[in-house]
């Protein structure tokens, strides 16, 4: 997920053309790798079945088209930060939890936001998950989910 959001993000693409570049970028993996390599390096189409794919690519496609709306719902939580301040992987952990509260009410809000601790923790600074814990126990009381 946050391979697709970055490269949409970065390179100003949809996210349909990141996946497509990503996946593309897995051929050229496989050709050239056996089985276990491809195993460790994980590569984005490789390592997703159809399912998990398809919710990446569909969690994707709602945080570019509703992330003006997350900022927005964002902004009063932040306290004495502007969004646009904080790093890119924060503001992309928050849109995957934020968009996971708000379109996938199979996915308990708490859920949604330990596991975007757990991405900070592996992807952010040392101090983004509770930063990160914060702003989102915050925005999910606003929006009377927990």
């Amino acid at each position: 997920m946050l391979k697709i959001l970055y490269l949409s993000e970065s390179h100003n693409i949809s996210v349909d053309a990141a996946v497509h570049e990503m996946e593309e970028v897995d051929k050229e993996i496989a050709a050239q790798t056996n089985k276990q390599d491809i195993a460790e390096l994980k590569p984005f189409s490789l390592g997703l079945d159809e399912k998990q794919k398809k919710f990446a690519v569909s969690l994707a496609h709602k945080i570019v088209d509703s992330k003006s709306m997350f900022n927005d719902q964002l902004t009063p939580v932040l306290k004495n930060w502007d969004i646009s301040r904080l790093s890119r992987i924060d503001r992309m952990i928050l849109w995957i939890a934020m968009a996971e509260m708000t379109y996938m009410h199979d996915i308990p809000p708490n859920v949604s936001i330990n596991e975007a601790l757990e991405l900070a923790k592996r992807y952010s600074s040392e101090k983004s998950p509770s930063f990160i814990n914060g702003v989102l126990d915050a925005a999910a009381r606003n929006m009377g989910v927990i």
